[in-house]
C-alpha cells in the first residue's frame, strides 16, 4: 500500500473553503497548506504552544489544590476557647488563621480564573494518559522505517540516509472501521490534501504531532473539525482509500517537536 508523498500544491479545508472550521480567534489556523512537510511543520509549533498552555494550566491547578488544602486545613485547626487566661492568645492565633484563610480565598478566585482563561486559549482539559492506544483496529502492512519498496521516497533520519524510507506505519482493517485519537489532543487540520488523501493531523501533550491518512470523506466523513478537543479514544473518522493507496488502509504518522518518529514507540505494549 503506498503512503504519503510529498507534493507542491495546495490543501483545503473539508467544508469547501479554504479555511477550517469553527476554529476559536486565538487558535486560528493558515488556509491552506502548500505540502505535508509545511502542515507538519505548522502543526509542530502549534503542539509547541499547546504544550506551554497545558503547563501552565497544570502548575495552576497544582497551586489551587494546595490553597484549597491549605485552606480546609486552617479550618479544621480553629482554635477553641479554654478559658480567660487563653482567650487572649487564642483569639490571636484565630485572627491569623482567619487572615490567611481570606489572602488564600482570595488567591484561590484568582487561580479559578486564570484556570478559566488558558482553558479559553486552548489548554487541554481532557485527561491525560501516559501511554497511547493504536488508533484503529488491523493488520499492519507497513511498519516505519527503511523498506525496499520504491514508491517511498529517500530520508534522512538520524543521521543516516537511507534510499526509501517509510514515514509511518499503515494499518489495512475493514474499510469504513473507526479511526480513534491515540492520547488527547486538538484538531489541527482537517481536509483533502493535494494528493488526494483526507486527512486528519493531531496537537498532542510534550510537542507531539500525529498525522492519519486516506480516510473515508464520503459515506462516513472525519467527525472532527479544526480546533476541536480530543480525549483519548474518541472516533475522529474512518478508514478509507482516500489518495494515492492500492487499498483501504490508515497511514499513521508521529513527529515530536518536528522530528519523525515510529508511532509504536507510544503505544503501550
Amino acid at each position: 500500500m503506498c503512503c504519503i508523498a510529498l507534493f507542491a500544491s495546495s490543501a483545503n479545508a473539508d467544508d469547501g473553503t479554504t479555511t477550517p472550521r469553527a476554529i476559536p480567534a486565538a487558535r486560528a489556523m493558515p488556509r491552506s497548506f502548500s505540502s505535508y512537510d509545511e502542515l507538519v511543520a505548522y502543526a509542530s509549533t502549534l503542539a509547541a504552544d499547546q504544550s506551554a498552555l497545558d503547563q501552565k494550566l497544570i502548575d495552576t491547578r497544582t497551586q489551587l489544590d494546595q490553597a484549597v488544602a491549605t485552606i480546609g486545613a486552617l479550618n479544621a485547626e480553629e482554635p477553641t476557647r479554654g478559658g480567660a487566661l487563653f482567650d487572649t492568645e487564642i483569639e490571636g492565633q484565630a485572627r491569623e488563621a482567619h487572615a490567611e484563610a481570606a489572602r488564600l480565598s482570595a488567591k484561590a478566585v484568582s487561580l479559578q480564573r486564570t484556570a478559566q482563561q488558558l482553558s479559553a486559549a486552548g489548554a487541554l482539559t481532557a485527561p491525560a494518559t501516559a501511554a497511547w492506544r493504536m488508533p484503529t483496529v488491523g493488520q499492519i502492512t507497513q511498519p516505519f522505517g527503511p523498506t525496499a519498496l520504491g514508491v517511498e521516497p529517500a530520508r534522512v533520519y538520524n543521521g543516516t540516509s537511507y534510499a526509501h524510507f517509510h514515514d509511518g506505519v499503515d494499518i489495512a482493517g475493514v474499510w469504513a472501521a473507526d479511526i480513534v485519537a491515540p492520547a488527547r489532543g486538538r484538531v489541527v487540520f482537517v481536509g483533502r490534501m493535494m494528493d488526494g488523501a483526507e486527512v486528519v493531523v493531531i496537537a498532542h501533550d510534550g510537542g507531539l504531532v500525529s498525522m492519519y491518512a486516506h480516510l473515508d470523506d464520503a459515506l462516513h466523513p472525519p467527525t472532527v473539525k479544526a480546533g476541536d478537543e480530543l480525549a483519548a479514544g474518541q472516533k475522529i473518522g474512518t478508514v478509507g482509500a482516500t489518495g494515492i493507496v492500492t487499498g483501504a488502509h490508515l497511514h499513521w504518522g508521529v513527529w515530536r517537536n518536528g522530528q519523525l518518529i515510529d508511532p509504536m514507540s507510544l503505544v503501550s505494549k
